[in-house]
């Protein structure tokens, strides 16, 4: 294979697992063993009325650990996107 082509399917591979992170569900532990969903690094399924009433800190809780998970899975998104661009855009130098 082309290092073009490696380059291409190594981008995929980070931009799907980057995606993979993002979508997977948070959740977190009350002080009595319940489990509280926070919902995925994008917000969904997240419902702040129902954390908020197992305890008013667990939606701070599950804010951070949203913007946690977003912190470092973004960047592994946008760096397969870029592997992805610059395999598929980038052409040979020509042999003149």
């Amino acid at each position: 294979m082309s290092p073009r082509v490696v380059t291409a399917v190594v981008g995929v591979a980070f931009f799907l697992a980057g995606l993979l992170i993002m979508l997977l569900p948070l959740s977190t532990d009350t002080p009595e063993g319940v489990s509280v969903a926070c919902g995925n690094s994008v917000g969904m399924g997240f419902d702040a009325v129902a954390v908020e009433a197992e305890g008013a800190a667990f939606v701070e809780i599950c804010g951070r650990l949203r913007m946690e998970r977003l912190a470092w899975a973004a960047p592994v998104v946008v760096l397969g996107a870029l592997l992805v661009v610059g395999g598929v855009v980038v052409r040979r130098r020509s042999s003149t």
